[in-house]
């Protein structure tokens, strides 16, 4: 399976989710992420730090190994689906616009996300953790 990844996945796997992490680790799937996300990750790193209680480094250690089955999509190569994208899901929630477009840019099977807000829209199939943890 090829899967675009919401932020909010990667906020579990790391808070949490060894279930999470395990999917997102497994090599039979391609999971991508649009660079945008990584700055939101950057921007929560300190409520992530404070809700495991581990420190920055361990985080940081922990968010490396995830990105070794997550491949990032630069901005530049999102762009020309943007305008698609935001007329999609832009009206509903303008945070996921750069996931909407990653989907767009890219062959793939959908987009892995607990955001109710995505699954507003039937352009693109949006999978639930719950979904994925029953196909595996």
């Amino acid at each position: 399976m090829k899967l675009i990844v919401n932020t909010n996945i990667v906020f579990r796997a790391l808070i949490k989710g060894s279930r999470v992490r395990a999917i997102l680790l497994n090599p039979n799937h391609q999971f991508y992420i649009p660079d945008h996300a990584m700055g939101e990750v950057e921007k929560h790193l300190h409520l992530i730090i404070q809700k495991t209680g581990l420190a920055e480094e361990e985080i940081r250690l922990a968010l490396s190994l995830l990105l070794t089955n997550i491949q990032i999509i630069p901005s530049e190569n999102i762009l020309a689906k943007w305008n698609e994208a935001e007329e999609i899901i832009g009206s509903i929630d303008e945070d996921d616009i750069p996931f909407m477009a990653a989907s767009l840019s890219i062959t793939c099977d959908g987009i892995w996300s607990d955001d109710k807000d995505l699954t507003k829209q039937r352009k693109v199939k949006v999978w639930s953790t719950e979904e994925m943890m029953s196909i595996l």
